[in-house]
């Protein structure tokens, strides 16, 4: 909702940088070393690290640092019910801002439209900006990584007309955080989304930055990646969003499966696929050793949403 009229009186306590953290000690100083160089207050929520996250943090002074068991949506409301900020900052454990990324995500906030024309009021406007979508970009370091990036983050090429909030780059006022109610507590994956939806539904216009940049690390392994899409295809059937993508990816299923059994040479179609799979997402890689993972990811990604959308509606959180 962008209103004009409304001078940022309540902007002028600066600027709050939320992180939630758990079990991040292999990630946590390249995160931090940037974050301490912004002129915003810090704040770390710690879920229960069982490693040395809590320990590193504590060796950077002027960090805020919360511990407790706690998910990702109790540590962000958490984190920002102790902020002293009017606009909230976001970012991600295994994110790496880029050093313009703060000044980028929130400039908005704080411009002015064009001075009142004599007769139409006197005194400064701005713009009314209360949400922020900063973007990412993937920080691969090797084949696997690289063929991962395109199944998780939005490529530039992709970007549509509405580009909604992540936690991995966004930022919000204080004000309408708290008014929205907030992250949902009862859910402790892919979180994120459903509170931008919410915002949505709320009739929050989204400003996007496109130069409010954090680069993403991506998984390491073929595990880690399965379990990363499983928890995004749980928190989504949790909060009751079953995107379009999902619906057609189980139809599709459906449909393969119905036909290899009515009549078995059908299965010729899942070869098909993988060619499909290999095209799509080949120009972002642009290496032979490619034309084995695209498929593998495929495979790994369609299995972890159709089996975690199923945990997610049999797990739902009752209201």
């Amino acid at each position: 909702m962008k209103r004009s009229g409304i001078p940022p009186k309540h902007l002028r306590r600066g600027i709050s940088v939320v992180v939630t953290v758990l079990n991040e000690e292999k990630t946590i100083k390249e995160l931090l070393d940037v974050l301490v160089k912004f002129p915003a207050e810090i704040i770390i929520v710690d879920g229960g690290s069982s490693d040395q996250t809590p320990e590193i943090i504590k060796k950077y002074s002027g960090v805020k640092l919360i511990c407790g068991k706690y998910n990702r949506s109790q540590g962000r409301n958490i984190g920002v019910a102790a902020a002293k900020g009017e606009i909230i900052a976001f970012t991600d454990a295994g994110c790496v801002p880029e050093r313009d990324w703060l000044k980028n995500l929130t400039k908005v906030f704080f411009e002015k439209l064009p001075s009142p024309k004599l007769g139409e009021g006197l005194g400064e406007r701005y713009l009314g900006v209360e949400c922020v979508s900063g973007y990412y970009k993937g920080l691969p370091q090797n084949i696997f990584e690289k063929c991962l990036v395109p199944y998780v983050l939005v490529m530039p090429d992709r970007i549509g007309s509405e580009f909604l909030p992540s936690t991995r780059s966004m930022a919000i006022t204080k004000k309408l955080f708290l008014n929205s109610g907030g992250f949902d507590e009862k859910l402790w994956h892919n979180e994120d989304y459903a509170f931008a939806n919410k915002l949505k539904k709320m009739g929050v216009n989204f400003n996007f930055a496109s130069q409010a940049i954090v680069g993403w690390l991506p998984s390491k392994d073929l595990k880690s990646a399965a379990w990363m899409f499983l928890r995004f295809a749980i928190g989504d059937a949790q909060a009751g969003i079953m995107r379009p993508k999902v619906k057609l990816l189980i139809l599709r299923y459906y449909l393969f499966f119905f036909l290899v059994f009515i009549y078995l040479p059908f299965a010729i179609c899942l070869f098909v696929y993988l060619i499909w799979a290999v095209l799509k997402n080949y120009r972002y890689v642009k290496d032979v050793r490619a034309l084995y993972w695209l498929p593998v990811l495929q495979l790994t990604a369609d299995c972890m949403v159709i089996f975690g959308t199923v945990m997610g509606l049999l797990s739902r959180p009752k209201k």
